[in-house]
């Protein structure tokens, strides 16, 4: 497996050097830049092929140089040279892409589990599972705690903290990645107005990097779903917030 030979961002910056200085110009020193290159692949990489596979494209053509460099920079930046790590052990970078799927998808599970009709051989009986109802954000949370647990078994449910001025309960928190993930669920009498004093509360005490909402609007409140998660998932250095909002859809 190819790796970087130093961190990732003093790879990026290297690389990204490299083609901020492409020659430019018809007297330019087409030569002196690829060899530069080279050589700055050739300690950058573990793999000792990386380099002759760019001077081989700059043959045919002196600006796919560029471009071979700038596909070289995104696969670093997604960490695919990063160093090997324990087979079940996964990166930040693919732990947030897997729950990232798993909440926007919770309502797929839903149906596949509950209300899809059951196999004529087996012994799961359709009236069974039409008992099984998620009716608060009790039942929203085991369910979705049973998804994530098998992919990250160090998740934890229903975690006191303290929080100075009182203490505070995580619904889902998984340690390791510095995440918390809180269940929501509306029902009736409740205000598209008090859920968004609910999670503004929370993103303002947890002071895990990570913060995931799932809105299970089984009341159907929120007007603009679209609009909803878009303003409540913000992105800075301290702090990554990124709400989901299902809303149930009946099946006749």
């Amino acid at each position: 497996m190819t790796t970087i030979n130093e961190d990732r961002l003093q790879v990026i910056a290297a690389l990204q050097a490299q083609v901020h200085s492409f020659p430019q110009g018809q007297t330019a020193d087409f030569s002196g830049w690829i060899d530069t290159t080279s050589r700055t692949l050739e300690r950058l990489f573990s793999d000792q092929s990386i380099a002759p596979r760019f001077v081989l494209v700059t043959r045919g053509s002196t600006a796919q140089a560029q471009t071979y460099l700038k596909n070289l920079i995104a696969d670093v930046n997604a960490g695919l040279f990063d160093p090997s790590k324990p087979l079940n052990e996964i990166d930040e970078v693919h732990f947030h892409l897997i729950m990232s799927r798993v909440l926007k998808n919770f309502d797929k599970h839903i149906y596949e589990m509950y209300q899809r009709p059951v196999h004529g051989n087996g012994t799961l009986k359709q009236e069974s599972l039409a008992e099984i109802s998620l009716g608060n954000e009790y039942d929203v949370q085991r369910l979705l705690y049973s998804l994530l647990r098998p992919l990250f078994p160090e998740a934890r449910v229903e975690v006191p903290t303290d929080g100075g001025y009182k203490g505070y309960r995580f619904d889902l928190f998984i340690d390791s990645y510095e995440t918390v993930i809180e269940v929501k669920c509306t029902r009736p009498n409740m205000s598209e107005r008090k859920l968004t004093e609910e999670i503004g509360s929370d993103a303002f005490h947890y002071p895990q990097k990570h913060l995931y909402f799932l809105i299970y609007d089984k009341a159907k409140i929120i007007t603009n779903v679209e609009a909803f998660c878009k303003n409540y998932s913000k992105a800075h250095d301290s702090k990554q917030i990124q709400t989901i909002v299902i809303q149930p859809v009946s099946i006749i």
